[in-house]
């Protein structure tokens, strides 16, 4: 009797061993530290796995999403900046249907550890720390892209500041600051905090400021569309609404 329930519980293990997904998701910076997060409380409710791979959302860098999709990298789900999934849309490597929008996301500036923070609570005071910055990082996604061909230009600096930024490709611009390679650093407020050895010195003032959206897509070719949907349905969930807030997001 002993050996027929062993045995029946090897069997459903074995089968709800077989029936468990594995969910290749990409997912960009700002929402990065999110995922990885609520990964083990996700495999916990679900028993499906997830396996998170760091993805920009744009950029001419391998890694990134449209270029990773265009030689046919097999993913299921998609976490990146909500406007560049429009052009996936039309390329019809995600489906449409399944687009939702997760999260506001706002971008900070950053100083290596140690350094007196400097004062950008004013418009004014903002464009002075740009001035006077020997050196500035920013990423080459969705931040960075504004900060070059919008920012700049609304603060009315010219080419003498423009030609102290440097776009950091496919790392954490908090790294290159935290290194010393920059001596101040841009990026999502939410990408920001998972990096050590940096202070963060605030949010950019609102006039300059660019409220960024975070989405999630099914990918068109994923062959486990049930698990897909179900995992971004988690991320509209209000454990992961708290686990944005907490990683400097704000929910949608």
């Amino acid at each position: 009797m002993k050996g027929i329930i062993a045995l029946t519980a090897l069997l459903l293990a074995t089968q709800s061993s077989a029936q468990a997904a594995t969910l290749k998701v990409f997912s960009s910076g700002g929402m990065y530290p999110v995922i990885e997060s609520l990964k083990q409380d996700y495999q916990q409710q679900t028993g499906n796995n997830i396996q998170l791979e760091a993805a920009p959302s744009m950029g001419d860098t391998p890694q990134a999403i449209p270029n990773r999709l265009k030689r046919h990298d097999n993913a299921d789900v998609l976490v990146m900046v909500d406007y560049a999934i429009k052009p996936l849309e039309q390329a019809n490597w995600v489906d449409s249907s399944s687009h939702q929008v997760l999260a506001h996301s706002y971008i900070a500036m950053a100083v290596k550890q140690g350094m007196a923070p400097m004062d950008i609570s004013t418009v004014a005071k903002f464009k002075q720390v740009l001035t006077e910055a020997s050196s500035i990082a920013v990423s080459d996604s969705a931040s960075g892209k504004y900060i070059q061909s919008k920012m700049l230009d609304k603060l009315e600096l010219g080419p003498k500041t423009a030609q102290k930024v440097a776009v950091i490709p496919a790392t954490p611009v908090g790294e290159a600051v935290a290194q010393g390679k920059a001596e101040i650093g841009f990026q999502q407020n939410s990408e920001l905090k998972a990096v050590k050895g940096i202070t963060i010195v605030g949010l950019i003032p609102q006039a300059v400021q660019q409220d960024t959206l975070y989405g999630a897509v099914i990918t068109r070719d994923t062959q486990q569309k049930r698990e897909a949907a179900q995992f971004v349905k988690y991320l509209q969930s209000d454990k992961a609404r708290k686990m944005m807030l907490e990683k400097g997001l704000t929910p949608y």
